[in-house]
């Protein structure tokens, strides 16, 4: 209203003025120049009230961009305004905090539930085991039983990290420290051969347990699946390059690969390639577990076959000095 009151009077000015200035008099045409600078000044405070007011009335929106956002990243939403002085955004305010309640809820029961059938399920195969070894006297035997207990406990573990609900608890990580971490736990598999060539103090914004989870599902992967062809190990090489906003940590391996159809299948979960399905263990969860912990982090997970012979996984993940 008080934009158009102005505009309004400015107009009127003006056009006076435009009048007298038509009839040739030099009082007249000194009007007019007056008249030009009150419309130039009203224009300058129209725009700046409307500026104002935009901004004013755009704020419920940028706040429930915002939170939305948080929400969609697995964050905990703030609380929006309830008592905005316009109707429909204190309904829509309050339908989205109804929303985040139960969304926060369901999230806490699932975890609940999770670690509940965690336990009921690996303690009758914890007994499983120490029966197994209490009576079976045949060592070859023992051996294929505790196999498939392993198995069905590391089945039961895929499930679980993929159900994962944990909010992640982004800090700074030394990408090196981290991946050498992952491969000391393959030291002595005959399976997987890896070279390192990552720089020092190169420096990530995750979460320690997410990316460890990460790097341990891809190197068991490349384990099982990238064997050499006359049975030797396989051969990964894990590199890191610096980029002004992100690391980009290649994990590149000299197996067979996989189809190119196949490619955008690897991280659904449950889908098995041609070579899973021939393998007696695992779930088809590990590139599932593997891409939801990289989102969960705000990286990029790209799988693609090597022009000459493997696969190359590449994650991204922010830098902990980049600018924000």
């Amino acid at each position: 209203m008080a934009a158009w009151f102005v505009t309004t009077l400015a107009t009127w000015v003006l056009s006076a003025s435009w009048g007298g200035w038509l009839a040739g008099s030099d009082a007249a045409q000194t009007d007019a120049t007056r008249a030009f600078g009150a419309l130039a000044a009203a224009g300058t405070v129209t725009l700046a009230t409307a500026a104002l007011v935009a901004w004013w009335m755009s704020r419920p929106y940028r706040a429930l961009s915002q939170a939305t956002q948080r929400l969609r990243e697995g964050e905990a939403a703030p609380a929006l305004d309830e008592q905005a002085l316009v109707q429909e955004i204190r309904e829509v305010n309050a339908g989205f905090n109804r929303m985040a309640a139960e969304l926060a809820r369901a999230e806490q029961d699932r975890a609940v539930m999770l670690a509940g059938l965690s336990h009921d399920l690996r303690t009758p195969l914890a007994r499983l085991r120490l029966e197994a070894e209490l009576s079976v006297n045949e060592p070859q035997a023992l051996a294929h039983m505790a196999a498939d207990i392993g198995q069905l406990d590391a089945i039961i573990g895929k499930f679980t990290d993929y159900a994962r609900p944990d909010v992640p608890k982004l800090q700074a990580v030394d990408l090196r420290q981290q991946v050498e971490a992952a491969c000391r736990r393959f030291d002595g598999d005959s399976r997987l051969h890896i070279v390192l060539a990552l720089p020092n103090h190169l420096v990530v914004r995750a979460d320690p347990i997410d990316l460890d989870r990460v790097l341990v599902n891809l190197l068991e992967n490349t384990a099982r699946y990238a064997r050499a062809r006359d049975g030797g190990p396989a051969e990964l090489t894990v590199s890191a390059h610096p980029e002004p906003r992100e690391v980009a940590l290649l994990l590149r391996d000299k197996g067979p690969g996989v189809p190119d159809a196949q490619l955008g299948l690897l991280t659904q979960p449950f889908f098995r390639g041609n070579a899973a399905r021939s393998e007696p263990s695992g779930a088809g969860l590990g590139l599932a577990i593997v891409e939801r912990a990289v989102k969960r982090m705000r990286g990029t997970l790209t799988l693609r076959n090597l022009p000459d012979q493997g696969l190359e996984a590449c994650i991204r993940l922010p830098r902990a000095n980049a600018d924000t």
